[in-house]
């Protein structure tokens, strides 16, 4: 079965933006009863990550845990990882980097998002027509960050 693939486009700017709107994203899917996969390609991303979703909005918590971290015995809901290949339990992927393709198989739902600047909006441009050439259901959305 071939995963929903849904591309936000960013109404924000910058890194900074991107990283609110998985968030965002992965603190809806983790509320609406989802093992979420938080992916992103570089330990500093994942740092900011770790941190973000302690506050990233006021009044809210989404209980996370970097992979290397996880307790097999508790395992948290949303998990943080540099890698994509291997879902666990995790139903939805969340990319705050674009994921190497062999990673969208072992989901449900994937989330991707486009930034404001010209080469992230190409290259998430070139992924989408891959997807769609290889058949995953594709949906856009306007999200607002702020």
């Amino acid at each position: 079965m071939s995963p929903r693939v849904d591309f936000f486009r960013i109404q924000g700017d910058g890194e900074t933006a991107v990283l609110q709107a998985a968030c965002m994203v992965a603190g809806k899917a983790y509320g609406s009863g989802y093992r979420v996969l938080l992916f992103a390609a570089s330990e500093a991303l994942l740092d900011d990550l770790d941190n973000r979703l302690w506050t990233y909005r006021a009044g809210s918590f989404v209980p996370h845990a970097r992979r290397e971290r996880l307790d097999a015995a508790a395992p948290e809901p949303v998990v943080l990882s540099r890698d994509c290949a291997e879902s666990g339990d995790a139903e939805v992927l969340v990319c705050v980097s674009p994921p190497p393709p062999d990673c969208l198989s072992g989901f449900q739902r994937v989330a991707e998002f486009v930034p404001t600047e010209q080469a992230g909006r190409d290259a998430a441009r070139r992924r989408y027509s891959e997807y769609r050439q290889a058949g995953y259901e594709l949906h856009t959305h306007d999200l607002r960050v702020n």
